[in-house]
């Protein structure tokens, strides 16, 4: 048997495009050799799973860090607010994540342009992750498991790694490929990578191609589907269902798959299989209280969550008082209008109080304040529940209601719809929609549902390209400009309209730098501020 640690840390590097020829002729004679399910176990657990770091700021530093400041759900405050001050300096968040916020042509560049970060780190993190399972999965057909404990084991490992594989394939397709559309077989999406060996040839001027968009989903479907079989045949034990994967994760996470390809039927079968589970169920209107934080480790809708929190602390910079601050981000008013903020728990409970000098909504933070988050995630301690990476069983009711609408079968959309909102809003009544009513009821809810959970975005892709009612929209983010004492100089506006082709990310550059020719990347076009161009206006008039 080839030691496992040796191929795991040839191929990590090799996947994360770095050469690798060091380790293809030699390795330590003390590395640790793999002989059982549970050493690999072991090897899953820390080397697959996304830990749970501290909070942290969102970024492109940390793996998915930006993704819940791309879309419409979030924004800053806008205009001038006297002489407070705008804590504007070189490790500033919005400062220098504005290359995501502003959806520029490349993402890494702060405002001035005077750095940029690697916009490389999630694309590679989740490729080292995922060439960790393909030798986990190539390693373990030769483990012993003749045993009840052996065999259970080796079934589980196998069903969480394929479940792995395919979230964080899922997470690649949906950055770096087109949505799930007609042209699926024929739209470039990211490189399909499922050996558990080096693949590099110097003889070849471009070493990883492209695969399909459908060939990536083609292959996301497969791994969860193997991973319902297999973690069905070895339940995860209660106590590790939060933070590893289950059946019922596995099947949340395929219903969703099913949603993006427009597969409606399959979609509804998958997330009913999550709805029945005996072990999760919807919570209740005591989780949505004043004083409750709601998505915490005892909230009974939690399936699975991995990774880190990287979006309440950049909310409100901390605990400092709201009144000081106009560059943190804040919730669109834009989503906040769309509750019915005196009956809908939601809005008290994940957004708290709104002061006057917002754009939006601020989403709580300072508890000096009175203000609460949608997360228990405390600055300076450890996130149990993430921002990306978690599942819970508010979406399998979403999913179902929404496969549902699409089939007409609207009697049953409603039922569900009805059963989540009785479940959030106070004295709530009973609705009965047609089906087009329908789909735009469930898109508003699963908007105010799962807002800030790393939602979406990826909805709003596959919503403009849905064959039975395509919507895309316009979207405005408002950004600060500090001068060098760090007051406010002036606001810039930046704007994605619809079908814009920065809804798919550009290969990353240190990616694209590999090869000799490097692989076809995505067009993405440059983008100013709407000030700048009425100012090339007014100078191309005179």
């Amino acid at each position: 048997m080839k030691k496992i640690y040796t191929k795991l840390l040839c191929f990590a590097v090799a996947s994360s495009f770095v050469a690798c020829d060091d380790f293809l002729s030699e390795y330590s004679q003390d590395m640790v050799i793999a002989k059982t399910v549970t050493h690999l176990d072991e090897v899953l657990l820390g080397s697959v799973y996304v830990p749970s770091y501290g909070v942290t700021a969102p970024d492109g530093q940390s793996v998915c860090g930006f993704l819940n400041i791309l879309d419409d759900d979030i924004n800053t405050a806008k205009g001038t607010v006297g002489s407070h001050k705008i804590p504007q300096h070189p490790h500033d968040i919005l400062f220098n994540n504005f290359g995501y916020f502003a959806w520029q042509q490349e993402v890494g560049y702060n405002l001035d342009g005077s750095s940029k970060l690697d916009d490389d780190i999630t694309w590679n993190d989740m490729y080292k992750r995922i060439n960790y399972v393909n030798v986990i999965l190539d390693e373990i057909v030769d483990m012993p498991h003749t045993t009840d404990e052996d065999l259970a084991a080796y079934y589980r490992v196998q069903g969480e790694a394929h479940f792995l594989r395919a979230q964080f394939y899922l997470i690649l397709a949906n950055l770096y490929g087109k949505p799930y559309d007609a042209d699926a077989s024929k739209n470039l999406c990211v490189p399909l990578k499922l050996t558990p060996y080096v693949e590099h040839d110097n003889d070849k001027e471009t070493q990883f191609q492209r695969a399909t968009v459908k060939e990536i989903y083609d292959q996301i479907v497969d791994d969860l589907t193997k991973s319902v079989e297999y973690l069905t045949l070895s339940p995860q034990n209660a106590n590790n269902r939060l933070h590893r994967a289950s059946a019922e994760a596995a099947n949340l996470l395929l219903s969703r798959v099913y949603l993006y390809m427009q597969e409606w039927a399959l979609a509804e079968t998958t997330a009913e299989e999550v709805i029945k589970s005996k072990n999760f169920s919807l919570a209740g209107l005591n989780l949505l209280g004043d004083e409750v934080n709601f998505l915490t480790q005892s909230n009974p809708e939690i399936i699975f969550s991995q990774g880190s929190n990287n979006f309440p602390q950049s909310a409100t910079e901390g605990n400092a008082p709201l009144s000081a601050y106009t560059n943190t981000y804040c919730v669109s008013s834009d989503l906040a209008n769309i509750y019915d903020q005196e009956k809908d728990r939601r809005f008290t409970c994940f957004f708290g109080i709104t002061p006057e000098l917002y754009y939006g909504y601020v989403i709580g933070q300072a508890d000096s304040l009175g203000l609460h988050n949608k997360y228990d995630s405390p600055i300076n301690s450890k996130s149990h529940i993430s921002d990306v990476f978690t599942l819970r069983v508010s979406e399998a009711y979403l999913n179902k209601m929404e496969a549902c609408a699409m089939l007409g079968h609207t009697e049953e959309a409603n039922d569900l719809l009805n059963k989540l909102r009785n479940q959030r809003i106070d004295d709530y009544t009973n609705e009965s929609y047609t089906v087009e009513e329908l789909v735009s009821q469930i898109r508003d809810e699963r908007r105010k549902e799962l807002c800030f959970e790393g939602h979406r975005w990826f909805d709003l892709r596959r919503y403009s390209v849905n064959e039975l009612y395509p919507y895309s929209k316009r979207i405005v983010h408002v950004y600060n400009v500090a001068n060098d004492k760090g007051y406010h100089q002036k606001t810039q506006t930046y704007v994605l309209e619809e079908h814009d082709q920065a809804y798919t990310f550009a290969i990353p550059q240190n990616v694209l730098n590999f090869d000799k020719v490097p692989m076809e990347t995505n067009p993405r076009p440059k983008r100013v501020s709407l000030e700048s161009l009425q100012e090339e206006e007014v100078e191309d008039k005179e």
